[in-house]
């Protein structure tokens, strides 16, 4: 029996936000088991959308006034404008349903 390593094999994607032109933002390409087990214990819609950008945004290039790199946490993505926040649902929601398509349509050519 051959040895696998199991690791992320998630690929990622770079996008950038209107607002801020110079943005860069590196979005996972799907959630892992342990991500989407959390985001059915959340209660409300908006606390699971913010779980869902909270694990598939990798990094981004956002600092605070000191130049310190800001985490990807409830409190900084609450200091987004409303559109570029839609923005990054909506491109989690294509990145989400490009993955379940996939898994779709393997599995009918099985």
């Amino acid at each position: 029996m051959t040895n696998v390593i199991l690791r992320d094999i998630r690929k990622t994607v770079d996008i950038s936000l209107p607002s801020f032109p110079e943005s860069k933002i590196v979005l996972y390409d799907g959630l892992l088991f342990g991500q989407m087990k959390k985001i059915g214990e959340a209660k409300e819609d908006m606390d699971r959308g913010i779980l869902v950008l909270q694990y598939l945004i990798k990094d981004w290039n956002f600092t605070d006034e000191a130049g310190k790199k800001m985490v990807v946490d409830e409190k900084n993505l609450n200091i987004l404008p409303i559109k570029d926040l839609q923005i990054l649902m909506e491109k989690a929601n294509t990145l989400l349903e490009d993955i379940t398509k996939k898994k779709v349509e393997s599995s009918k050519e099985q």
